[in-house]
């Protein structure tokens, strides 16, 4: 039997014991969850050497960065994860993937009202078709992106012809020519022209240059660097013939499980300053391959405005079809053009004020 002091003194350690476990308790039901990271996989076709690769990886570092590390995203170029260029849009859509950079026009003829920027001889200056496209389609293409969460739509460089032994200047410098063609409008175009356009992927325009396959190849400066067209062709042809629109997409879903506090992350990472970052970027990388073009002694051919103009009134025919194609649909096509040509205004001149 116990002494009455041996008890209390028992009954003291039994208590100060069911104290520290009530605090233990206490601490461990107060301790603040950690926040799980959001992880997320990016696809794409374009190779992580090229200059549209780096700048989607700026992006997505920006986007980690302003999140405080909630979110981790993690890059996969050259279709790494399966499929072909035209799979990708199909694949966030679906969740296969939660972001994709893209050319809409992979997929020809889904994403119509998006196309009006590769109508021949509509855009600019990479920044200013930038921004005027993602307007335009933030405006008109609601209904074909409500798949998906857009981020930003901006241009590529403008298309340069470039040409292996022919020296194009004039409108009539096109008849028989075989010309590579990167889309259907492009296509469209080309055949108004005069030329005989010839579909092929860019990773294999090169070689049909070298093999005489094609006497040309319409290419923005950028793709053509990395891809060696610039070592082939001597002549290079600058016109706004064809500049094609990109797309920064995310899955619904995705972006839907999103708390809060980062679907404003991704909003700020979105639109139209995002646009004019990515044109301005595109723009530095043409540069290069202008240089390049230079260094070898080739000659480069600045159309003239005159010009530009007969190439565009004999190119007519690709805007009316366009125009009735829209109007089928129940959209006023001749009013979809006319805004976006203002578009194209409105940011030349805060471009050039943004230069001054």
């Amino acid at each position: 039997m116990q002494t009455p002091r041996k008890s209390a003194r028992c009954s003291i350690r039994v208590a100060a014991g069911a104290s520290a476990a009530a605090l233990g308790i206490a601490m461990l039901c107060t301790t603040p969850a950690v926040a799980q990271t959001v992880n997320l996989r990016f696809h794409t076709h374009v190779p992580p050497v090229a200059g549209s690769f780096k700048s989607m990886a700026w992006w997505a570092k920006k986007v980690e960065k302003d999140s405080g590390g909630k979110v981790k995203i993690t890059m996969y170029g050259s279709m790494q994860l399966g499929g072909k260029p035209p799979d990708l849009y199909d694949q966030v859509r679906t969740g296969v993937v939660d972001l994709i950079f893209t050319l809409p026009g992979y997929t020809a003829g889904l994403f119509p009202v998006t196309s009006a920027f590769e109508l021949p001889f509509i855009g600019a200056s990479t920044p200013v078709a930038s921004a005027a496209i993602n307007a335009f389609v933030t405006k008109w293409g609601k209904k074909e992106w409500s798949q998906v969460h857009p981020i930003v739509f901006h241009s590529a460089g403008p298309g340069v012809i470039h040409m292996k032994e022919h020296r194009l200047e004039k409108l009539e410098d096109f008849k028989g020519l075989k010309i590579r063609t990167p889309s259907r409008l492009s296509t469209a175009a080309l055949k108004s022209l005069g030329a005989v356009p010839v579909p092929i992927p860019s990773l294999k325009v090169t070689e049909a240059l070298m093999r005489n396959v094609v006497d040309g190849a319409v290419l923005p400066w950028s793709i053509a660097l990395a891809i060696r067209t610039i070592d082939v062709g001597k002549y290079h042809v600058e016109a706004t013939l064809h500049e094609p629109t990109l797309a920064v997409l995310m899955n619904k879903n995705s972006y839907a499980k999103l708390p809060p506090d980062l679907k404003k992350v991704f909003d700020a990472n979105s639109g139209e300053w995002l646009a004019l970052e990515f044109g301005r970027r595109w723009a530095k990388d043409d540069l290069r391959g202008q240089g390049k073009a230079k260094k070898l002694g080739h000659e480069i051919i600045v159309i003239s405005s005159a010009e530009e103009a007969r190439w565009r009134k004999a190119s007519q025919p690709v805007y009316d079809a366009w125009i009735k194609e829209m109007n089928g649909k129940g959209l006023p096509g001749r009013q979809m053009i006319d805004d976006a040509e203002q578009l194209v205004a409105k940011y030349r001149a805060i471009e050039a004020k943004r230069k001054k």
